[in-house]
């Protein structure tokens, strides 16, 4: 029996002033190679392989994917049903707590969007 992998999307959350938290913390990120392991972690992420990755404690669904490089990379990410991914945001290990809280106002945020539309 052949098992096909599900494939995800990958999207970004915006904000309702059309902000874009990963984005912007990719931007900020002065390691082309930090970067370009990020990129390939989300890739990994939409093919099924969610690496080294765990949910966050009463974090409603929020998930926590971590990229050992540098200073130890966190992408946070809600997976919305079978087959989309939503990307909130991201940080270094050293800013981890503060991140995780933006991260959780987001989710929120998204829920509460999506609820209402």
């Amino acid at each position: 029996m052949v098992r096909r992998a599900i494939t995800r999307v990958a999207q970004e959350y915006s904000t309702d002033r059309d902000g874009f938290p990963f984005s912007d913390w990719m931007k900020g990120l002065g390691d082309v190679r930090a970067q370009a392991k990020i990129v390939k972690a989300v890739a990994q992420m939409e093919a099924g392989n969610f690496g080294d990755h765990k949910a966050i404690k009463n974090g409603g669904g929020l998930y926590e994917r971590r990229i050992h490089y540098g200073p130890g990379y966190r992408i946070y990410y809600l997976v919305e049903g079978s087959q989309l991914i939503i990307l909130f945001a991201g940080s270094s290990k050293s800013d981890q707590m503060s991140t995780i809280q933006k991260a959780l106002d987001y989710l929120n945020d998204y829920k509460r969007r999506k609820r209402s539309s």
